[in-house]
């Protein structure tokens, strides 16, 4: 402890040394030996009770080193004190319930880090064609990790895309990504919205497959030459590959 600091901060809150010699239970020849020193070492707990008579946090006492950040609070430095009057089976105790603790804050920390986001929910794949939700009323909130990259979702309609997406099942999409061959998306063709897996050729046809190959007469081919209007409105989030139809 520093002795000098110790006489600024009396000077500051106008005590006596043999006032707090009083207060603290001391005789008033300890504190005016730790006043004139610098660095005299002091009991762990002196220092402490010095603190907290004069309400200011240990770190005061060595400012003159530069500031201590996170440095603990009066509570912890309590803490600690009541830690060292424990005896061996009670720091083991203490131990466990800290560790603990940890693990459930760790936890708790993960879980938010798997927070929720909210995006719309289009009733039908033809719904998710409105411009914005808010020029139709035909979709709802819905929830999904912060982390998912989906700022959409549509309920499927029909089969044509079984087993990988279910007749009423949700899919999440997501707008603006560039598509691949056997990437699936949401397409609009010619005043249709289809979901469908894309595909195109050399001669750059665009080939829209069926993923379940019984409902093939829903695959939907544009020759490069037709004219025909083509709009992806966004790439359905499949959590694995589907294979392109053989030929």
């Amino acid at each position: 402890m520093r002795g000098s600091t110790l006489k600024r901060i009396l000077v500051e809150q106008d005590v006596s040394v043999s006032e707090l010699a009083r207060r603290l239970d001391l005789s008033p020849q300890t504190l005016y030996s730790m006043v004139k020193r610098d660095s005299q070492k002091v009991d762990f707990d002196l220092m402490l009770r010095i603190c907290r008579e004069l309400s200011v946090p240990v770190e005061r006492f060595s400012e003159e080193a530069g500031e201590l950040p996170n440095m603990p609070d009066g509570r912890e430095w309590g803490l600690v004190r009541h830690y060292r009057r424990l005896d061996e089976p009670g720091r083991a105790l203490t131990d466990l319930v800290v560790d603990a603790e940890l693990r459930r804050v760790e936890d708790a920390a993960g879980a938010r880090a798997d927070e929720t986001k909210i995006i719309p929910l289009y009733a039908t794949p033809a719904a998710a064609g409105y411009a914005s939700p808010a020029l139709g009323d035909d979709y709802s909130d819905y929830a999904v990790p912060a982390s998912s990259r989906a700022d959409f979702a549509v309920r499927i309609e029909g089969d044509s895309m079984e087993p990988y997406l279910m007749n009423g099942s949700v899919a999440l999409c997501r707008r603006g990504e560039i598509l691949h061959d056997g990437d699936v998306g949401l397409f609009y063709v010619d005043g249709d919205m289809k979901c469908k897996q894309y595909c195109r050729d050399y001669a750059g046809s665009v080939h829209l497959f069926s993923a379940n190959r019984r409902r093939r007469d829903a695959d939907v081919d544009i020759p490069s030459s037709s004219g025909v209007t083509l709009f992806c409105f966004g790439r359905v989030l499949t959590d694995r590959k589907i294979p392109l139809p053989e030929a």
